[in-house]
C-alpha cells in the first residue's frame, strides 16, 4: 500500500518536493511495524532502503569485542536513518534497533539517489545529517574517554541538551538507554542521577528531563571536584 503524499511531507525532507515528485516516491514507499527491541538495519548488510520514522524510537548501536552493546545516536520521530548507506552504497556500518514499538517508513535508496542528484534541498538536507552523524560520533568517542561514569553521565545530558532550544530533554531516554551510550551499567547511571536530582540539578517530568543547573553538569564533566556553585 502507498504512503499518502501528506504524510511525507511531515518530513523535512519531502516538504518542498513538487507534487508530481512526492507522488512518485510516495508509490514506492513502504509502511514498516516492528516491536521493541527489533533489529530494523543489520550492521554489514546492505541496506536498500532509507528509513522514515513515525512514531517511537531507534537507536544506532556497535557491538564492543566483549560483546556489550554500545549506543552511538537515537532517532527520533520524523528523523531518518540509514542514509550513509544509501549516499556510499556499502553496507551498514552499525545495528538499528527499535527501543520502543515502532513505525517507520522505506523508501528505497535508488529513489533517494535520484533525488539527491535531481534536488539541491534534499541533497543538503541528506549532507547536513551525514556532518551530523559524523560530530555525534566524535563527541561521544570523546566522551568515552571521560574516566568517571559521572563525568559520562553529565556529559551525556549536556549533549542531549544541545538538541533543544532549552534545558528541557524532550522524551529523555531511559536510565539503560544513556547507559549504553556511555559504557556503563544501568545502577550506575541511577545512581548518578539520584545524586544529581538530590543536588537540584535536573527534575524528571513524566518523559522529560528539565535541567536546572546546567554549570554543574559542565564542571562536573570537566573534573572539576563537586561541580557545585
Amino acid at each position: 500500500m502507498p504512503i499518502a503524499p501528506l504524510i511525507l511531507k511531515q518530513f523535512d525532507l519531502f516538504k518542498q518536493l513538487p507534487d508530481d515528485t512526492l507522488e512518485l516516491v510516495s508509490n514506492l514507499a513502504q509502511l514498516v511495524e516492528v516491536p521493541k527491541r527489533k533489529v530494523v538495519m543489520e550492521k554489514n548488510m546492505h541496506t536498500h532502503s532509507l528509513g522514515l520514522l513515525l512514531e517511537g524510537r531507534l537507536q544506532g548501536i556497535d557491538v564492543t569485542i566483549d560483546g556489550r552493546e554500545a549506543g552511538l545516536y537515537f532517532v527520533d520521530a520524523y528523523d531518518f536513518f540509514g542514509e550513509l548507506s544509501v549516499v556510499d552504497q556499502l553496507p551498514a556500518s552499525e545495528f538499528i534497533i527499535a527501543l520502543t514499538a515502532s513505525k517507520f517508513i522505506m523508501i528505497p535508496a535508488t529513489t533517494i539517489q535520484d533525488l539527491i542528484n535531481e534536488s539541491a534541498i534534499v541533497s543538503n538536507i541528506i549532507n547536513r545529517r551525514l556532518a551530523q552523524r559524523l560530530r555525534e560520533s566524535m563527541s561521544q568517542r570523546t566522551l568515552l574517554t571521560m574516566p568517571s561514569p559521572m563525568q559520562r553521565v553529565c556529559a551525556q545530558l549536556i549533549q542531549l541538551t544541545l538538541k533543544s532550544n532549552n534545558a528541557t530533554i524532550a522524551f529523555a531516554p531511559t536510565h539503560q538507554e544513556i547507559a549504553i551510550m556511555i559504557n556503563t551499567t544501568r545502577e550506575t547511571v541511577t545512581r548518578a542521577f539520584q545524586k544529581l536530582q538530590a543536588e537540584g540539578v535536573l527534575i524528571r517530568d513524566g518523559n522529560h528531563l528539565i535541567i536546572h543547573n546546567l554549570e554543574y553538569l559542565k564542571k562536573t564533566a570537566n573534573g572539576e571536584p563537586s561541580g557545585s556553585s
